[in-house]
């Protein structure tokens, strides 16, 4: 009776690590085998939609756009749980974090309150409104300052060299230029069409912003506030999303209307790769420690790219991650992803994700 048991017992311990085993392998699965589901952490109430995100990585304080609930949300990336809900915003789009500096900027289009509880999505009923941006202490998370941005304030930059703070204007057409150290306006650089997303190279030291409809990209110089250069996009409609590989002076150009992804050499405009990616894409994100490009798309799937050759960058797959999932941020210490989920069983949380590399 004892030994029957005990063949029982092994057989039973032996079907349930089988088991395990299983499901510990078809648990990638589930992100196309790209990743493995850290957490997803609560949010606060649900809402109709976030926007961009911004890591301090000496904190680990990552600044979230709520934007459909007009605040400002700071998550602590590595307790994992959001630590602040900032409110008294119509709307806030962009959001960057400057730790050299200390603060946080927010872009806060504005059309009234009547519009930010009416408009999902923010854009209509703001043609006509009054944007801004909103500078916070990072330590504090107290108003600095809230200074006039334009029609529309979406993307940021930060210009190190120059100590200038760059705001692309996108229905206004133009970018806004805030001195870093003042708090202040300094000017405001046209465009010539709606603008997307700003990024700053470290190589030419210049600020780059896709001409979303005019299916260009932008080189301006930060000192005399001038376009330097424009690059037509062959291939690519309407361009929105940008990110610069670090230390190459290539841009990455994601495409909205046709879903491709241009690489981009900055200093002549020449396209070395072009990509598809996910449908409707929206916010860019990198690792430069395992060289993977992430492009976050409104349809919720999620582009993963290869940037190993900066110039020569390859698709590693396309993978469903959540709905409207169309924001992502890295941090770069520990490779998560985070993608905050409007709505997620009735509420809004932060889905936490590990990439699976190669061994």
């Amino acid at each position: 009776m004892v030994m029957g048991t005990f063949k029982t017992i092994t057989l039973l311990a032996a079907a349930t690590f089988a088991l395990l085993a299983v499901e510990a392998a078809a648990a990638p699965t589930e992100f196309g085998g790209l990743f493995t589901k850290a957490a997803d952490m609560p949010l606060g109430a649900k809402t109709s939609r976030f926007d961009y995100q911004s890591l301090d990585p000496s904190t680990g304080r990552l600044a979230v756009s709520k934007m459909g609930s007009g605040k400002l949300l700071i998550f602590d990336t590595r307790r994992q749980t959001l630590i602040s809900e900032l409110s008294g915003f119509p709307k806030v789009t962009g959001v960057l974090m400057v730790p050299e500096l200390k603060k946080i900027y927010a872009s806060v289009p504005g059309a009234g309150l009547g519009a930010s509880l009416s408009v999902a999505l923010g854009m209509t009923g703001l043609s006509k409104g009054s944007g801004a941006v909103a500078i916070l202490d990072s330590a504090s998370l107290k108003e600095i300052a809230r200074l006039p941005a334009g029609v529309f304030p979406d993307g940021i930059a930060y210009d190190p060299k120059d100590k200038r703070i760059f705001v692309t204007d996108e229905m206004g057409g133009g970018l806004t230029v805030i001195g870093a150290d003042s708090d202040k306006l300094i000017g405001r650089v046209d465009a010539g069409g709606e603008v997307g997303n700003v990024q700053y190279d470290t190589i030419s030291r210049r600020i780059y912003a896709p001409v979303q409809s005019r299916d260009e990209l932008i080189a301006v110089d930060p000192a005399t506030l001038k376009v330097a250069a424009r690059y037509k996009l062959d291939g690519c409609r309407h361009p929105h999303g940008l990110r610069i590989a670090d230390s190459t002076a290539i841009g990455y150009v994601a495409c909205d209307e046709n879903d491709r992804l241009l690489a981009v050499d900055l200093a002549s405009g020449r396209i070395s790769a072009d990509l598809p990616i996910g449908h409707d894409p929206d916010v860019l994100a990198a690792d430069p420690g395992i060289k993977r490009l992430y492009i976050a798309s409104e349809s919720g799937m999620m582009s993963v790219i290869d940037t190993g050759d900066a110039a020569k960058p390859m698709a590693l797959g396309d993978v469903m991650v959540g709905k409207d999932a169309h924001s992502v941020a890295v941090d770069p210490a520990t490779h998560h992803l985070f993608l905050p989920l409007r709505d997620l069983d009735g509420n809004a949380a932060m889905r936490i994700l590990t990439p699976i590399l190669p061994r």
